[in-house]
Order: structure tokens, then C-alpha cells, then sequence
């Protein structure tokens, strides 16, 4: 992890994270939401080539759970996809999908007053922005494209 900027009274706090280890402990760190509901909107693969499936399935779901956390997923539409929203009611997750138009390369999660942006696969970082204003305007901006999704 490099800290970019440390914030100043008031100043968003940066962060950019590289290592997979760096990126494990950002979902965990989510698992401590105060609002008790998780935002993310994106592809799937971003997070799946950095997750293992022991860890989403063995440690971050059941975590999720157990602490009553709900996640509102905003995905491309595909056949994986439709396999999530099969599971929606068991997991406490909402999965609705993204319109063609709004499919992007990378992705982003918002919770309480936090908003991490997700690079592709390739490009392989996470910037994480702790900030009230900037995670008021992200949720504004999720809701306003989970109403016109599917």
C-alpha cells in the first residue's frame, strides 16, 4: 500500500493499494460498515481475479452475513450474473444489471464514508477515498443507475 496523500483537517484521505494481500483486506475492512449496506457497481471479473473463491465463499460471504450486512450488486448482464440474482435472498443481495451503455472497465464499492475504485484485471490497483462528500455523491450516482437497471 502507498499512502498518497494523508489527509489534513477536513481533506479526503487516499490510498492506493497493489498487493492481493492489500486488496483481501479492503473487503475485510467492509465487513466493519456502519450503515450495515455495501455498494458496488462493476464487473465481477475485476473482483474474481483477485478473490479466491475459499476466500469469497469460506470467509467474506458467511462474514457478510453473519453480520447482517446487505450488498447491492450492479453488474453486466451475463450468464454468471443470472447465477448471482438466483442466489440474491440467501446471500442478503440484491443484483441488478447494468445497461449496455454503462458497462465499464473498471469498477468501484462505496460504503459509510468510504469509495474504493477497483482497475481492471490488468492494470491490477484499487484507490481507496475516504471522504463523507465524495461517498454521498458515489451513493447518489449508484442509485440514480440502480433505478434504470434491470
Amino acid at each position: 500500500m502507498n499512502d498518497n496523500m494523508v489527509s489534513a483537517a477536513g481533506l479526503p484521505v487516499t490510498k492506493i493499494f497493489q498487493a492481493e494481500e492489500d486488496f483481501r483486506q479492503l473487503a475485510i475492512n467492509s465487513l466493519e460498515c456502519k450503515e450495515k449496506v455495501i455498494y458496488y457497481i462493476g464487473v465481477v471479473a475485476n473482483l474474481a481475479a483477485v478473490f479466491t473463491e475459499e476466500f469469497d465463499c469460506g470467509f467474506y460471504i458467511p462474514a457478510r452475513l453473519e453480520r447482517r450486512i446487505r450488498l447491492k450488486l450492479l453488474i453486466p448482464d451475463s450468464t454468471r450474473s443470472r447465477d448471482y440474482r438466483e442466489s440474491d435472498e440467501k446471500e442478503k443481495r440484491e443484483t441488478r444489471f447494468l445497461r449496455p451503455e454503462m458497462c465499464m472497465d473498471t469498477s468501484f464499492m462505496i460504503y459509510d464514508d468510504t469509495v474504493i475504485f477497483f482497475s481492471d484485471a490488468e492494470e491490477h490497483y484499487a484507490l481507496e477515498i475516504t471522504a463523507p462528500s465524495v461517498a454521498r455523491t458515489m451513493k447518489i450516482m449508484f442509485e440514480d443507475a440502480w433505478r434504470c437497471s434491470a
